[in-house]
């Protein structure tokens, strides 16, 4: 093989992968012959001929041309021309079917992960729902408990409210009873009718009267003070019966109360034989 077909299968070579079109070039296509290659050369290169371009001649364009014209025009140099052309039109379409296979994965795979995206999103939304339901449902029951709750504690206290009164009745009808006895007593005792008293004792005692060595403790104190000892032991004893207190803590409190009405009937008998004696 020459230098000169060596050098075409070179340039041949070289346009193919430069991607330069020399059939565009010369404006002729693969079927085209030798003979009209150079018809062709002749009628396309005729503007950038030295004599036609002039000043404006282009070297390079000019040995484009005539390469072109060489290449296509020597059967070896257009058959390799030719095979490098189609391989490299073959890459390039393997690359494009690489780039769509590609393409075509990763609009796959994002596809996959919007969709699992999605059912991620919706899956958490059913479980806030769930668990949103499950909050009201709770606290439907938990309302409904409080309301049963606050039912039972009314009619509880109904219950002991009813109880206390019925208590507070009963204790006025017993205080009652006692103060007529202590009156029969003290009438007895005295041989004369004693006077009304208020509703602390039997006696009408003035509330500054002062009780001298009447019971433990009691020296020096005024009638209006063993009234109110004789106030505080009851409350005291009511308080012990609301909280559930023991018998014993029961029956101490109730002896208080005892013990504070017998100094408070002694102050009014005191009173009531010292009065008489004036």
């Amino acid at each position: 093989m020459s230098d000169d077909n060596r050098d075409l299968l070179r340039l041949a070579g070289e346009y193919a992968e430069q991607d330069v079109d020399l059939y565009e070039l010369l404006g002729v296509d693969a079927l085209t012959t030798k003979e009209d290659i150079h018809r062709a050369w002749r009628k396309r290169s005729l503007k950038y001929h030295p004599d036609k371009a002039g000043a404006d001649f282009d070297a390079a364009k000019w040995e484009l041309f005539e390469r072109a014209r060489d290449v296509l025009a020597d059967p070896p140099a257009r058959a390799a021309y030719d095979a490098a052309s189609a391989a490299k039109l073959l890459r390039r379409q393997e690359r494009q079917a690489m780039d769509q296979e590609r393409k075509r994965f990763a609009d796959d795979l994002e596809a996959a992960e919007q969709a699992a995206a999605r059912a991620r999103s919706e899956k958490t939304q059913r479980e806030r729902a769930a668990m949103q339901e499950e909050r009201d449902r709770l606290a439907e029951a938990q309302r409904v408990r409080d309301e049963e709750r606050r039912r039972q504690e009314a009619a509880a206290q109904e219950v002991e409210d009813l109880a206390e009164a019925r208590r507070r009745v009963r204790e006025k009808k017993e205080e009652k009873s006692r103060r007529r006895q202590a009156r029969e007593e003290m009438k007895a005792s005295l041989g004369k009718r004693a006077p009304a008293g208020p509703s602390n004792g039997a006696v009408a005692v003035p509330g500054n009267y002062v009780v001298a060595g009447e019971g433990d403790g009691d020296a020096g104190k005024k009638y209006w003070e063993l009234v109110c000892d004789k106030l505080r032991a009851v409350q005291a004893a009511r308080n012990l019966q609301k909280v559930g207190a023991t018998e014993k803590e029961l029956q101490d409190a109730e002896k208080g109360v005892q013990d504070a009405r017998r100094r408070i009937f002694d102050a009014e008998a005191k009173y009531q034989r010292e009065t008489a004696a004036i």
